[in-house]
């Protein structure tokens, strides 16, 4: 992520008199490009001298309260993803794909699949303010072991198709 969106991102906070402690700043750089849970986050951030975990609960919850992070659920549990590293969506707008097998996730950025969802006349009248769609599955001819293999993952062709539209 380019650093003046971060700092852009920080400035505006500090002009409404709120902090970015060195620690939030951590979790930042933790989370660019990932989508880890609090459990990771906190072993990355052990890395870096930061060491209570309840300190990082609180500042996920302000970094989400800010609409920095956003959490979503994945495979049955919680993960962060940092949401002004990709100016494709927002803390209010993910589609992530996720393997059962490798655990892999994705995100597709395509707005033809929002406006699909928000269009749709089951929603006339209705405004909608935040769309997250988690799309959990296997490949239907996975080979197990050789899935487990990020390198042959096929999230990676739906991966390119959403980069191509």
């Amino acid at each position: 992520m380019k650093m003046d969106k971060k700092e852009e991102i920080f400035a505006e906070l500090r002009k409404n008199n709120v902090r970015i402690t060195k620690q939030r700043r951590a979790i930042i750089d933790v989370l660019e490009g990932r989508h880890l849970t609090i459990q990771e986050i906190h072993q990355e951030l052990k890395k870096r001298g930061f060491h209570n975990l309840g300190t990082v609960y609180n500042n996920i919850d302000f970094l989400q309260e800010h609409k920095i992070v956003t959490q979503i659920f994945i495979n049955g549990k919680k993960h962060y993803d940092l949401t002004i590293d990709d100016t494709s969506h927002t803390a209010d707008s993910h589609i992530h794909v996720t393997c059962r097998v490798n655990n892999k996730i994705i995100e597709i950025n395509n707005s033809d699949l929002f406006d699909m969802i928000k269009n749709h006349p089951i929603f006339d009248g209705f405004e909608i303010e935040k769309l997250q769609v988690v799309v959990e599955g296997e490949c239907k001819d996975h080979d197990g072991e050789n899935c487990k293999n990020l390198d042959h993952c096929f999230l990676d062709n739906i991966e390119k198709q959403s980069d191509n539209q």
